[in-house]
């Protein structure tokens, strides 16, 4: 139960609308209660009336009717009520879990996330935060409820005979402990096998469509849909389990229901209260019955106590696991962007080997630096380490003289700006997904950048409040737009960021020649007063560079401008064998 503490935080924050929820609940259970025993009673009472004519006549008919008209109206009201009120609370809360966690992950570097599959991660936002609303919906108010219900019931059928009200809140307090804690031990198994399979199946759902074109690719498609329809297979065995102890619950408490009700009749047929047998037995008969309406849900509640608490569980694992960068107080961010790298030495965790080796790097403000190399010799692990998504075991970085722990997370991420060939364009305009780059822009600016990366072409519709402009809806990815497109969107976010420095991972991988030498002429022309540190293994336009740094296993090779490196045969055999033509 601990690992449901963190969460239940959270339910306070909505404690009114929770408790009326709750309230309601009480109050739809006492209405049955009260409906049941009420029409018992009246029914009994109706028919003994019925067998005199003295009494026939002289019997109150119209108060149990009004009695029993008003019970049924609470009862619908409250229920309905009960139904709004706790289901908009229960989302609500659901909401406000899912903000938190999310909140809670935002910070987290993509080094700190690197044990948890994007899948998985995705998996635990959606579908266990689903799982917590079992915790109220399931558990706080069917117990509260039944508890409360249940004593109002035996204190009301004390006044008539106080060793059957005895006999049956004994039977019901039983109930309530031992039919929980069966069916808890029962499911515990069931529901942490329903949710690891529900995981599985997303997680395999989200590779088989994110993987399509590699799937296609290799012809590997239909053995890919076998092993996600055979995780699916897997999740409807889950639930078939838990269904059937959904089923052995039910069954247990209409059994128990049934030999309580065969006792209460046995023992007040020959009266209630000392009295000779009259309608009173019959109330007390059909209170009975009634009671178990509230026990009903109690054994299904701890049934999926083990779903939510497994939940809890593997929400509670990534925020233990996964810490965030500890951030310095420096909040003025750097100005002109020199950067020098001493003596870094990195190794992934796992891993024995570093990646990187006591590397060292300079790059002065204003200055373009290419740095090539092999892939795997460390390049893009550099780039995590300027961006803080790793932190190196030794060494240092300095930024515009000041140490990369110094700066406050706003302070450094203001100082650099990232291009990369991964443009990631969302499900919104052309407006919001270049917003993300200067939230306060204006649409004038909006307009300017787009003219200096090339993309006047967006914005030449008639109807530019409609569907183009800046009101293009560009979809999921911005599919609408060819590669060149997102990558000159992506040196529009750089502009509006108005950063010092920018480090350009790849900025023109997998485009053709001639949009990659647009995109290369851009680059030398907006960045013309930026520092620029360009991670690439092409040679397109590097004659421009200030200096070409060489990267090999880790280290600086060598480290000098274009005309200088000609002289050093490795350089000059791999600008003959990949520069373009």
């Amino acid at each position: 139960m601990r690992d449901l503490l963190p969460f239940l935080r959270i339910y306070r924050q909505h404690w009114l609308s929770l408790s009326i929820g709750l309230l309601l609940a009480f109050v739809t259970l006492v209405a049955g209660m009260g409906l049941l025993s009420l029409s018992g009673w009246f029914l009994s009472a109706a028919a003994v009336a019925g067998l005199a004519a003295a009494t026939r006549d002289t019997f109150n008919y119209m108060t149990p009717a009004g009695g029993v008209r008003f019970f049924s109206i609470i009862r619908t009201a409250s229920r309905w009520g009960e139904r709004v009120v706790s289901h908009d609370a229960t989302f609500r809360v659901l909401t406000r879990l899912r903000v938190w966690f999310w909140q809670k992950l935002s910070p987290l570097s993509t080094g700190t996330l690197a044990g948890f599959r994007q899948a998985d991660l995705l998996n635990r936002l959606v579908t266990d935060i689903d799982a917590m609303d079992h915790v109220y919906l399931r558990l706080i108010t069917p117990i509260g409820a039944a508890l409360l219900s249940c004593a109002g019931l035996v204190f009301f059928l004390s006044f008539f005979d106080s060793e059957l009200a005895l006999t049956l809140g004994a039977i019901l307090l039983a109930g309530m402990l031992a039919l929980p804690l069966v069916f808890y031990f029962a499911g515990r198994k069931p529901g942490q096998a329903l949710i690891a399979e529900k995981s599985s199946l997303r997680t395999r759902l989200v590779d088989y469509l994110d993987g399509q074109a590699e799937l296609q690719m290799f012809a590997a498609a239909p053995k890919a849909l076998d092993e996600l329809q055979q995780a699916e297979q897997a999740l409807i065995r889950a639930q078939a389990r838990m269904a059937r102890v959904s089923g052995l619950a039910n069954a247990s408490v209409q059994l128990l229901s049934g030999w309580t009700l065969t006792l209460m009749l046995w023992l007040a047929g020959h009266g209630v209260g000392g009295a000779t047998p009259d309608p009173i037995t019959a109330l007390m008969v059909f209170a009975t019955l009634a009671s178990f309406e509230a026990l009903l849900p109690l054994a299904g509640a701890f049934q999926h106590l083990s779903t939510s608490l497994t939940s809890a569980r593997r929400l509670n694992e990534i925020l233990q696991e996964a810490k965030a960068p500890e951030w310095g107080e420096e909040q003025q961010h750097a100005s002109a962007g020199s950067l020098q790298i001493r003596d870094l030495t990195f190794t992934y965790p796992d891993q024995t080997e570093p990646v990187l080796r006591g590397y060292s790097l300079q790059l002065k403000a204003g200055e373009k630096l290419a740095l090539l190399g092999q892939t795997g010799c460390g390049k893009s692990t550099l780039m995590g380490l300027l961006t803080r998504e790793w932190n190196p075991q030794a060494g240092e970085i300095l930024l515009d003289g000041k140490p990369l722990t110094h700066y406050g997370e706003g302070a450094l991420r203001a100082s650099f700006s990232v291009v990369s060939q991964r443009v990631h364009l969302f499900a919104d305009t052309l407006r919001g997904n270049l917003k993300l780059a200067a939230p306060d822009a204006s649409d004038e600016r909006l307009i300017k950048v787009l003219e200096q990366v090339g993309l006047s072409s967006l914005l030449d519709n008639p109807d530019e409040l409609a569907e183009g402009g800046l009101d293009a809806w560009l979809g999921d990815g911005g599919r609408p737009l060819s590669g060149g497109e997102r990558r000159r969107i992506g040196l529009a976010r750089a502009l509006l960021h108005d950063a010092p420095l920018w480090l350009l991972d790849e900025p023109t991988e997998g485009l053709d020649s001639q949009t990659e030498r647009e995109i290369m002429a851009l680059l030398f022309k907006l960045g013309a007063d930026r520092t620029l540190l360009l991670i690439s293994h092409r040679l397109l336009g590097l004659e421009q560079m200030d200096r070409i740094a060489l990267m090999e296993e880790g280290r600086i090779r060598l480290c000098a401008p274009h005309a200088e490196l000609l002289s050093d045969d490795y350089y000059r055999s791999l600008h003959q064998r990949l520069a373009p033509v």
